[in-house]
């Protein structure tokens, strides 16, 4: 029996590894080039499966998506090669060639720590420039934070001032982009909006930006060239816990805005973790906490929540009365900024659709398709499967483990299935971690990664029947549902 000769083994070693690399360098994309994010990805099964895989997957080319810094990773990682060649120059050209493919996630590593260097000092001109166009502006500035209900939040608030005011009055951050380059981004693209003159009762302008985070010191860099005059804390739960390392430190790190803020804070005044923090931290701006305890909700369905606030009837649209305490912290903000709740009832009545949050579609059958792919956290899922939970039918669940959740991640995906087993939903998982303890808790509901029930299910859904598919799922699943929905039917 004869072998190929080395160079071909070679050869093909090479194919891979090129294949790799671009994996790798993907890999950390979608961490945003974070140490922190890849390490708690690693703690993962689906991480664990593809480093002790001999080349990662799936797909036949990774390709990630071309930026300046993709384009010097790989011009490092060159250099990287020729470096490695050179040090072993007298070795079997087959056995460098092992050597270099089974290195390649060190050599990425080390193009990643080089081409932060350049990437940060271009960040810092950046934040500089920002500074340099909002100090001295006359315009409003709305900062938003928190766990969960940030972008549907500011979809609402950016909404009820478009309305009063003017769709050209209103600069918002774009879509879930949230990091402190992309602010500082947006004003920097967006400079002339903060040249407009004094602000009066008739020319009020305003930039409402989401703010994220994964450590603390990161919102208050965006502050330092945001100066936000008034904050919203839309509420804490452990989504991220794990890179920030303990629920103190989140606190702290969400906490760096409102510090910030020179005028108004709004909060959720029945979350026990921000109350306490407020309660042992002293402001320069006001402080209001927004109690949700007044609101009497008066009708709900898969299409709008009802509701009375403040001697007002609202209709919010949006599908899941979980909405409900974002929107009191829209409409107080905006009420501060001028607008009325008479006009925010008539305002809130006709926001558009959020695809970002929990919406509906309906299956050529009729049934309820729940889609909630935006960003998993604990308190969202749990919102949503209460929605699933009003289906009068079979409930379907589709989802993946959430993320990040540090040492509560046992118990909040236990208290997923408990709920997901008393509403008798079947329970569709598509990754391996904590599979164990959803088959332990919904028994013959629970399917797993099972393609071919979910299809047979699909194929054989009726009116009442609902199914949510719940976080970034893959795609191919995505497709499989919505390729059966239609646009709702409207009732003669």
């Amino acid at each position: 029996m004869s072998f190929p000769p080395q160079e071909i083994i070679a050869g093909v070693l090479i194919v891979l590894g090129i294949r790799t690399i671009f994996w790798w360098i993907q890999r950390w994309q979608l961490q945003e080039y974070r140490v922190d994010r890849l390490k708690a990805w690693l703690h993962t099964g689906d991480g664990v499966k593809s480093i002790f895989n001999l080349w990662f997957y799936p797909g036949i080319l990774p390709r990630p998506k071309f930026s300046i810094r993709v384009g010097l990773m790989v011009l490092i990682f060159l250099v990287w090669t020729l470096v490695l060649w050179w040090i072993v120059p007298d070795w079997d050209f087959l056995w460098v060639t092992v050597l270099w493919e089974r290195t390649i996630w060190l050599g990425v590593w080390v193009s990643v720590l080089i081409s932060r260097i350049p990437v940060q000092w271009v960040q810092k001109c950046l934040f500089a420039q920002s500074k340099m166009i909002i100090t001295d502006s006359p315009i409003m500035r709305v900062g938003i934070t928190g766990s969960f209900g940030k972008s549907s939040t500011k979809a609402i608030l950016v909404h009820l001032l478009s309305m009063k005011y003017g769709i050209d009055s209103v600069l918002s951050s774009l879509k879930n982009e949230n990091t402190e380059v992309s602010l500082a981004r947006r004003v920097v693209h967006n400079k002339e909006f903060f040249k407009v003159g004094g602000v009066t009762l008739t020319n009020n302008k305003f930039f409402v930006a989401e703010m994220g985070a994964y450590r603390r010191g990161e919102l208050e860099q965006v502050c330092q060239f945001l100066q936000p005059q008034i904050g919203i804390v839309t509420g804490i739960n452990a989504q991220h816990v794990e890179l920030f390392g303990s629920s103190e430190k989140l606190l702290a790190a969400k906490g760096e805005l409102p510090k910030a803020c020179t005028e108004k804070v709004f909060y959720p005044a029945e979350d026990p973790e921000l109350k306490h923090w407020f309660n042992i931290n002293s402001m320069q701006a006001t402080v209001i906490p927004i109690s949700s305890l007044p609101v009497k909700v008066t009708h709900i369905d898969h299409q709008k929540t009802e509701f009375t606030y403040g001697g007002q009837d609202f209709t919010l649209p949006w599908c899941g009365a979980f909405f409900v305490r974002n929107a009191l912290l829209a409409l107080e903000t905006a009420k501060t900024l001028g607008v009325s709740f008479e006009e925010s009832a008539i305002y809130l009545s006709v926001l558009p659709p959020l695809k970002q949050a929990l919406h509906t579609h309906h299956h050529a059958s009729g049934a309820l398709i729940f889609e909630d792919l935006y960003s998993a956290n604990p308190d969202g899922v749990f919102s949503a499967i209460e929605q699933l939970a009003m289906v009068t039918g079979r409930k379907i669940f589709v989802g993946i483990p959430l993320r990040e959740l540090g040492d509560r991640a046992y118990a909040v995906h236990q208290r997923i299935f408990k709920r997901l087993d008393e509403i008798d939903a079947e329970v569709f998982w598509l990754k391996s971690d904590f599979s164990d303890l959803g088959k332990e808790i919904c028994g013959d509901r629970f399917w797993g990664s099972n393609q071919n029930v979910l299809k047979k299910l699909l194929n054989t859904l009726e009116k009442n029947d609902g199914i949510l598919l719940e976080s970034r799922l893959p795609k191919e699943i995505v497709a499989l549902v919505k390729s059966q929905t239609v646009e709702p039917k409207s009732e003669e």
